[in-house]
């Protein structure tokens, strides 16, 4: 038996530490970074070496599991490709409603200004083509664990919320209301189910994929 062949069978069962599933995703990207690290004629991994190998594996394994969280982030996520949904029935409800008006009788205003039916239409359009791709970004963004996601989400629920309120403020603006009011709740809903403690304990797991990173520190 060759000495890095030697050193790789024991570096295997140090990874045995390891819950399975993130042996799967990471042993052979761990493996490949310990053994380049490995000063040329070893033959076995040094103490300390084999003693943080063995830590981290058993802290990752007393987290909490994936199980038991993914449900409420995957609720979240099918929230927020509601929301996008949601976007895009307001803008063909307010397009069909600004067609049957009449291009004389309906205006914009933007600023000091009133714009035309054909600007209407074109500032809505690109209005809901940006939120639309904000829920997407952000569904998918969680979906994969990202722990900034959620921060970034509860900001914009606290912006949709001062539009809300700034909308509801405003006298004759009932039908901006209604359009405003769905969006609202969905996005609510889902800042709740992303702020759970199950879901917590999830971006917790998800975030310990990072732990082969931390080990390419430790060895360099």
């Amino acid at each position: 038996m060759t000495e890095q062949t030697e050193l790789e069978r024991r570096y295997r069962r140090l990874l045995a530490w390891y819950p399975w599933a993130f042996r799967e995703e990471h042993e052979q990207e761990i493996l490949a970074v310990l053994m380049a690290c490995a000063p040329k004629g070893q033959r076995r991994p040094a103490l300390l070496e084999s003693a943080d190998l063995i830590r981290s594996g058993l802290w990752m394994r007393l987290r909490p599991r994936p199980p038991s969280s993914a449900p409420m982030v995957r609720a979240a996520v099918r929230l927020m490709y509601v929301g996008a949904a949601v976007c895009v029935a307001n803008l063909a409800i307010s397009i069909i409603s600004l067609a049957l008006n009449g291009p004389r009788g309906v205006t914009l205003r933007l600023g000091d200004r009133s714009q035309s039916l054909p600007v209407a239409i074109t500032v809505g359009l690109v209005g809901c083509l940006l939120v639309v791709a904000l829920w997407l970004w952000m569904a998918r963004t969680t979906s994969q664990g990202r722990s900034w996601a959620r921060i970034f989400s509860t900001v914009l629920f606290v912006l949709a919320s001062l539009e809300l309120i700034s909308v509801a403020s405003v006298s004759k603006m009932t039908l901006g209301l209604i359009f405003w009011a769905p969006t609202w709740v969905v996005s609510a809903a889902s800042i709740w189910l992303l702020w759970r403690p199950a879901s917590g304990a999830f971006f917790e797991m998800r975030r310990s994929g990072s732990a082969s990173k931390e080990i390419v520190a430790a060895q360099s």
